[in-house]
C-alpha cells in the first residue's frame, strides 16, 4: 500500500544576533527621545532637505509620477546612498522585482513574476554581456555604492532597446558634470557571517569579509568647455559558507509492480523501466504507479571565499553648452573559491521493495501521488568525496556618446558600447569510497550487505534514506553497521578529476544613432533612430572525458598504497559545528544501526578531507602526470579543444524605430505620453560539430571487474562543422499615455507589443550523450543499454517569444512621501516552447546508429498571463512625536498564467516522426509555468527617522518558481517560496559621516529546490545570516 508524507515547512530558527539587531531597532523606536525635524538638515531659514531612506522613497515616488511609462526606481542624491548591499539587494524592494538568491544573495531578478528571460537589463542606456549563457546580469557583481539610480520599466516604447517581455531594468552611473560638485567618498564594512564563525578556523578561508568603496568625482572649466569626471572602486571579499541537502538532478520512472522482478522498483539492481512499460505509463495502458528515482544523494559541508573588485570611471566633456560627450567604463574580476566535502549515497537507484526481506526493518517505502520518493531502503556503495573549487569570472564594458544640439529644433545622439564577460571555472574532486567490506588496512569492518534476490555483496552498505520526514526539511540516513564519521571506513578507488567544468565567453557589441526633433502642437518632438548589435556567445563542456577532464585512479593497495598514504595525511575534523541543525527537525543526520535495527551511535558529521593535500600525496605516492602550480592547485585542461557539446553562437540584430512624444491637453485633461513603431531583425548563426564516436572503458579498480564505467569519446580529426542559419523580423508598437484628472491623481494606459529572445546558450547545436555506470561486459551492451538520452544543448531554429500586452493603472500622489498606485496587466503569448524528439545518427564504434535526441522547440501555442500591482507608501507624519518619523512602502505583484513547460524527461514529449508528422505521448509529471514565473512577490518596508537616526526592516517574499538549468535548459527544476527578513540602522555622526549597521536573511531562510514533479526534493542550501557594520565619509 503506498503511503504518503507532507513535507513540513515553518519558520525556522535565528540566531542570538538576529535577535539583538531586531530587539535593538524596537528598542529604539519606543525609547530614543524627541529630537528635531526627522530626517531633515536646516539649510537656511525656509528650506529643509529631506535626507536618508526617507529621501529615497520620496525620490522613487517622483520619479515614478513624473515617467510617462510605467516606472519604479531607486535613486539616491549621492553616491553611495542607496540602502542596499548590492544592485540585486537594492531591485528587490521596488514592486514587482523578485529575485533569483545563491550564496544568500539576490542575483538574477524577475519582474512581475516573470523570469529574467523574459527581461532586459541595461547599463547606461547599454546591453550588457554576462558570464551565466543567459541575458540576465548578475547583480552581485556590482556594488550599489558604485550607482547612483536604479530602476525597472514595466511598458515599453518604441525608442527603448528590445528584449523585454517582463520589463527592462536600468542601472546608471552618475554624469559628473550634471552632478555639479566635487566629492570624495569613501565606505568601509566589516562583514560577519555566524555560520562562518562556526568553522574550524584552519579551515576556513577567513574569518571575516569586509567591503570597501571609494569614489571621487570633479569638475573643470576649460575655457568655455566644461571637463567633469567620475572614478570609483569598490572591493568586496565575502564568506558565504553553505550547508546543504541534495540529490543528483537526473530523474527515471520506476515502476512499482510487485508481479515483475526484472523491471522498475521489484529489479534486483538498479530500478530502471523499459521503454514498453513508461510508454504504458504514458498512454495509460499500465495503471501501476512509479516512484522517481536518482542516482544518489549526499550532505555537504561548503567551505566559501568570494573576492570581487569592481571600477567604473567616466568623463563628460562639454566643449560647448550645446555639445554633450561621454565616455564610461565598467570593470569587475570576481575569483570565487570552494572547499567542499560530501558524504555522498551513490547508488541511490537500488530501491527494495515493499516488503523485501533484506532491508533495515522499520523503514518502508514511501512516496507521494507524484512519485516523489520520501522514504526508501537499499544497497549502496558510500562516499567520502573531496573537492576544491575556483571561479574565476571578469567582465568589463563601456562606451563612448553624443549628444549634439545641432538647431533649436533638432538634436542628435551618438552611441558606441562593448562589453565582455569570459567565466572559467575549476575544480579537482577526489573519491573515496565502500569495498570488498574493508578498511584502509585490509581488515573486514562490516557485513556483507544482502540484495533482493537473497545474494550478498560486499562493496555495497544496507541503508534507509529519509526525504523530509519526521519534522526534517532534509535528508537524513540510516546505516547498517557503518560509521560514516570513520575515516578507516573510505578505503578504495581513490579516483581523481581535474576538470575545467566551465568556460564561457559572451561578448556584445553596439551602435546607435537617434536624432529628436522639437514640433508645436499636440505633437512635442518627434523621435528616430537605428541600432545594430552583435553578440557572440561560447561554451565548452564542462568535466568532459577526453577534453575537459584528467581522471585518474590511483593505487588502494592495502596499507601501504596511495589512498592508505593520503587518507591517513590528509585526514581533517569535520569543519563545522551546527551542521544542517536548522532544517534537520531535531532529527540526527546519519544514524547507525545493528542487523536487528538497534542504534549504535548518531552523529551530525561525517569522515572529510582536504581536496588539495589529497590530490598531492596521491600524485607523489603514485605519479600519473598530473602537474600543479607554484600554490599547489593542480593544472586544468583548457577550453581549446573541440566537441560535440560545444556552443558557438553569433547574433546580428538591426533595429529602427519612429516615435511622436506628447505633452498637451484632451479638453480639461493634461495628458502626456507617446506612441511609436520599433522593427526588429535578428539573425543568428550556430556551429554545432559533428564527430565519429567510440566506446571507451574506464577500467577503475583493476581488481574488481565490476568496477569500470564507460563513456562516449569523439574520434580526433573526425569534427565537422555545422552551420544553422535561422533569421526573424517583428514589427513592436507602442502608445503610453498618462492622464492628469486632478493634480494628485493620474491614470496610465499602455499598449505595447514586446519580445523576449531565447538566451544564447539555448542556441547552440551541440549534443549531449547521458550516460549510467551500470555493469556492461561488452562495447555493444554499453551502447545498447548505457545510453539514457541524447539532448540537444540547444535549438538554434527557436523563435522569440512574442506578446501584446495591454497595461491600466490609476495613481494617487497626496503628498511628496505617500503613494497608492493600482496597475493591471495582460499579456498575450504568441508561441510556446515544446519537448520534442527525433532521431539522429551517430558513427559509434564504425557503425551508423540512430538515437534519439530531445530538444526544445518552438510551438504556435498561445498563452495568456494577468497580473496586478500595488505600490503604497506613507510617512506617519500626523503622529506625535517621537512617532512622526514612521514611514512605510509596501509593493505588492500577483499574477496568473496558463502557460505550459514541460520536463524533457517525464514530461508530455513531441516526437518528429521519419514523415514530418508528429506525435505527442503524455507526461508523467505536469508541466511548469514560465520560466522564473511567480504567482506572488511582497516587499514590505517599515522605516523609522528620528534625529540623525534611520531605521529600515525589509521584508521580501516570493512564492515558487522555475528555475532553469543553463546547461539542460528542458529540464524543470522549482525553488520554493522564499521569506527573508533584513533590517539597517544609520547614524550620521555629521553631514560628512555616517555610520550603518545592517543585517540579511535575519532569520536563516534556506533555499529549497525540487527537480521534475513539484514536490520531488531537489536540494536544500542553508546560507544563514550575515551581518555588515560600517562607516561612510566624505568631503
Amino acid at each position: 500500500m503506498k503511503q504518503a508524507s507532507k513535507a513540513v515547512r515553518g519558520a525556522l530558527g535565528f540566531r542570538h544576533t538576529s535577535s539583538l539587531l531586531l530587539g535593538s531597532t524596537a528598542m529604539a523606536l519606543v525609547a530614543t527621545p524627541t529630537f528635531a525635524q526627522v530626517g531633515a538638515e536646516a539649510q537656511d531659514d525656509t528650506a529643509i532637505v529631506v535626507t536618508g531612506i526617507r529621501a529615497t522613497i520620496q525620490d522613487s515616488i517622483e520619479t515614478k509620477k513624473d515617467s510617462v511609462e510605467v516606472f519604479d526606481a531607486l535613486s539616491a542624491e549621492e553616491i553611495g546612498d542607496i540602502p542596499a548591499l548590492s544592485i540585486g539587494e537594492a531591485l528587490e524592494t521596488l514592486t514587482g522585482a523578485g529575485s533569483h538568491r545563491e550564496q544568500g544573495g539576490a542575483t538574477e531578478i524577475s519582474i512581475r513574476g516573470l523570469g529574467p528571460f523574459l527581461g532586459s537589463t541595461v547599463i547606461n542606456g547599454r546591453t550588457a554581456s554576462n558570464g551565466s549563457g543567459d541575458r540576465s546580469v548578475n547583480f552581485s557583481q556590482f556594488p550599489s555604492e558604485l550607482f547612483s539610480k536604479v530602476g525597472i520599466y514595466k511598458t515599453q516604447a518604441a525608442s527603448y532597446i528590445e528584449g523585454g517581455v517582463a520589463g527592462q531594468i536600468v542601472l546608471e552611473t552618475i554624469k559628473p558634470l550634471d552632478y555639479g560638485k566635487r566629492r570624495f567618498q569613501g565606505n568601509f564594512k566589516l562583514n560577519a557571517n555566524p555560520d562562518n564563525l562556526d568553522i574550524d578556523p584552519d579551515q576556513r578561508f577567513q574569518k571575516y569579509g569586509y567591503r570597501v568603496t571609494g569614489s571621487y568625482v570633479d569638475q573643470f572649466e576649460l575655457g568655455d568647455a566644461e571637463l567633469g569626471i567620475s572614478l570609483g572602486y569598490s572591493r568586496n571579499v565575502s564568506t558565504n559558507p553553505e550547508q546543504e541537502a541534495n540529490v543528483s538532478n537526473t530523474i527515471r520512472a520506476c515502476v512499482v509492480d510487485p508481479n515483475d522482478t526484472g523491471d522498475g522498483v521489484f529489479d534486483d539492481g538498479n530500478c530502471d523501466t523499459n521503454g514498453a512499460t513508461i510508454a504504458g505509463l504514458r498512454d495509460g495502458s499500465i495503471t501501476n504507479d512509479f516512484v522517481i528515482a536518482r542516482n544518489s544523494y549526499s550532505l555537504r559541508s561548503n567551505i566559501t571565499d568570494d573576492t570581487r573588485d569592481s571600477f567604473f570611471g567616466a568623463i563628460q566633456f562639454k566643449p560647448s553648452p550645446d555639445v554633450d560627450i561621454n565616455a564610461d567604463f565598467q570593470y569587475s574580476k570576481r575569483l570565487y573559491r570552494e572547499q567542499r566535502s560530501d558524504m555522498n549515497f551513490a547508488e541511490g537507484r537500488r530501491i527494495d521493495g515493499l516488503g523485501d526481506a533484506n532491508a533495515i526493518p522499520g523503514y518502508p517505502l514511501i512516496y507521494t501521488e507524484t512519485g516523489a520518493l520520501r522514504q526508501f531502503t537499499n544497497e549502496q556503495r558510500i562516499e567520502a568525496v573531496s573537492e576544491y573549487l575556483e571561479r574565476d569570472e571578469e567582465y568589463y564594458g563601456g562606451g563612448l556618446s553624443l549628444d549634439a544640439q545641432v538647431t533649436d529644433r533638432v538634436k542628435i545622439s551618438l552611441d558606441a558600447s562593448y562589453s565582455r564577460t569570459q567565466r572559467v571555472e575549476e575544480a579537482v574532486q577526489i573519491r573515496f569510497r565502500t569495498e570488498d567490506n574493508e578498511d584502509i588496512t585490509g581488515a573486514s569492518a562490516w557485513p556483507d550487505a544482502v540484495e533482493s534476490d537473497g545474494s550478498s555483496t560486499n562493496d555495497r552498505i544496507e541503508t534507509a534514506t529519509q526525504i523530509q520526514q519526521n519534522g526534517s526539511q532534509a535528508l537524513n540516513f540510516v546505516t547498517q553497521n557503518f560509521d560514516v564519521t570513520n575515516h578507516d571506513l573510505f578505503a578504495n578507488d581513490p579516483r581523481l578529476r581535474a576538470d575545467l567544468e566551465q568556460d564561457r565567453f559572451n561578448s556584445i557589441w553596439a551602435f546607435r544613432g537617434d536624432v529628436e526633433y522639437e514640433m508645436e502642437g499636440f505633437f512635442s518632438t518627434l523621435q528616430a533612430g537605428a541600432r545594430y548589435q552583435q553578440l557572440r556567445y561560447r561554451d565548452v563542456p564542462g568535466a568532459q572525458n577526453g577534453t575537459s577532464r584528467f581522471e585518474n585512479n590511483y593505487d588502494d593497495v592495502d596499507d601501504t598504497g596511495a589512498l592508505a598514504v593520503a587518507n591517513r595525511e590528509c585526514r581533517t575534523s569535520f569543519p563545522e559545528t551546527g551542521f544542517l541543525s536548522s532544517v534537520s527537525g531535531g532529527n540526527p543526520l546519519f544514524t547507525n544501526v545493528d542487523a536487528a535495527g538497534n542504534v549504535i551511535s548518531t552523529a551530525n558529521s561525517f569522515a572529510t578531507f582536504d581536496a588539495l593535500c589529497i590530490a598531492q600525496v596521491l600524485e607523489r605516492e603514485d605519479p600519473s602526470g598530473l602537474e600543479f602550480d607554484e600554490n599547489g592547485v593542480p593544472i586544468y585542461p583548457s577550453g581549446n579543444f573541440d566537441s560535440p557539446d560545444n556552443t558557438d553562437v553569433t547574433e546580428r540584430t538591426w533595429s529602427g524605430y519612429i516615435q511622436a512624444n506628447f505633452d498637451s491637453e484632451w479638453g480639461s485633461v493634461p495628458v502626456r505620453g507617446n506612441a511609436g513603431l520599433r522593427v526588429v531583425n535578428t539573425s543568428v548563426r550556430s556551429i554545432g560539430l559533428r564527430a565519429d564516436l567510440e566506446v571507451q572503458f574506464d577500467e577503475g579498480d583493476p581488481n574488481d571487474p565490476n568496477d569500470g564505467s564507460f563513456s562516449l569519446v569523439a574520434v580526433p580529426d573526425t569534427f565537422l562543422p555545422r552551420f544553422t542559419d535561422a533569421s526573424y523580423t517583428e514589427f513592436l508598437p507602442s502608445v503610453n499615455l498618462v492622464a492628469e484628472f486632478q493634480p494628485n491623481l493620474l491614470g496610465r494606459f499602455a499598449f505595447y507589443r514586446a519580445l523576449s529572445r531565447p538566451d544564447p546558450s539555448s542556441l547552440g547545436d551541440g549534443r549531449s550523450f547521458s550516460l549510467n555506470n551500470d555493469d556492461f561486459a561488452t562495447a555493444e551492451e554499453a551502447i545498447a543499454n548505457g545510453i539514457d538520452g541524447v539532448s540537444a544543448t540547444g535549438n538554434p531554429l527557436s523563435d522569440p517569444l512574442l506578446s501584446w500586452n495591454v497595461d491600466a493603472g490609476l495613481e494617487w500622489y497626496p503628498n511628496e512621501d505617500t503613494i497608492l498606485a493600482f496597475n493591471a496587466y495582460y499579456k498575450s503569448f504568441n508561441g510556446g516552447f515544446e519537448a520534442i524528439a527525433f532521431n539522429e545518427s551517430f558513427n559509434i564504434d564504425g557503425t551508423d546508429r540512430d538515437l534519439l535526441v530531445t530538444s526544445i522547440g518552438t510551438s504556435d501555442d498561445s498563452s495568456t498571463i494577468y497580473g496586478l500591482e500595488v505600490t503604497a507608501a506613507h510617512r506617519l507624519s500626523y503622529l506625535p512625536a517621537p512617532l512622526d518619523g514612521l514611514g512605510f512602502k509596501l509593493s505588492y505583484n500577483y499574477s496568473d498564467s496558463d502557460f505550459e513547460f514541460e520536463d524533457d524527461t517525464l514530461g508530455a514529449l513531441t516526437t518528429i516522426n521519419p514523415d514530418g508528422t508528429t506525435s505527442v505521448s503524455n507526461g508523467l509529471i505536469m508541466p511548469s509555468n514560465l520560466f522564473g514565473f511567480s504567482k506572488h512577490v511582497l516587499s514590505a518596508q517599515l522605516y523609522y527617522e528620528i534625529g540623525n537616526f534611520d531605521f529600515q526592516g525589509v521584508y521580501k517574499y516570493r512564492s515558487n518558481y522555475f528555475q532553469q538549468f543553463v546547461a539542460t535548459p528542458g529540464r524543470v527544476r522549482y525553488v520554493d517560496d522564499v521569506n527573508v527578513f533584513e533590517a539597517r540602522v544609520s547614524y550620521r555622526l555629521t553631514p560628512n559621516i555616517k555610520f550603518t549597521l545592517e543585517g540579511l536573511n535575519l532569520f536563516n531562510e534556506p533555499r529549497t529546490n525540487y527537480r521534475g514533479a513539484p514536490d520531488d526534493f531537489g536540494a536544500i542550501q542553508v546560507y544563514g545570516p550575515r551581518y555588515y557594520a560600517g562607516v561612510q565619509f566624505k568631503f
